[in-house]
């Protein structure tokens, strides 16, 4: 074969490699800069915790007030939380034993969701207690973002404990 033939060949080859590599690569850059399409549906106020959407709703002197409660609430009822997911969990880790037990692994669960229902409790008594601090105006923002059907793990139609709604 002629050599310059084959120079010309090779020369389209690399021109060729190297343009479908930047191709390539600019496509995963774009990718990579392209937030998800579920996300760039999502409007930024739905998000997957109901109560942090539902703050953002309000001023930032409100904002900082829910805050300020936050690190009492999490040292009161934080072990309790993981008190009911460690709970949770040996129960879980039951299911392999042999002989296995049956109704000590529905005690346990049942012990785990009496911790968990405690910490909920606490919760929502918190979040009431924030709403009788607010104005009107802000009170019912707040509740209505808190009533907001939730975007992610639950899907949209459940509430922010996962449970589906009342028909």
């Amino acid at each position: 074969m002629d050599r310059r033939i084959l120079l010309g060949a090779l020369f389209a080859s690399v021109a060729l490699n190297v343009f479908i590599g930047g191709a390539f690569v600019g496509a995963q850059l774009q990718k990579a800069r392209t937030p998800p399409a579920a996300a760039a549906m999502e409007p930024a106020s739905v998000q997957r915790n109901p109560v942090t959407a539902a703050i953002r709703t309000l001023p930032p002197e409100r904002q900082a007030a829910w805050r300020d409660g936050g690190p009492e609430h999490a040292r009161t009822y934080g072990p309790k939380a993981r008190e009911a997911r460690r709970l949770a969990r040996e129960a879980m880790r039951s299911f392999g034993e042999e002989p296995f037990d049956r109704d000590a692994a529905v005690a346990r669960l049942a012990r785990a969701r009496g911790v968990e229902h405690e910490v909920r409790v606490a919760m929502d008594r918190r979040l009431v207690d924030f709403a009788a601090t607010l104005p009107p105006g802000e009170r019912r923002r707040f509740g209505e973002a808190l009533a907001r059907p939730r975007l992610g793990r639950g899907g949209a139609g459940q509430d922010h404990r996962g449970a589906l709604p009342d028909r």
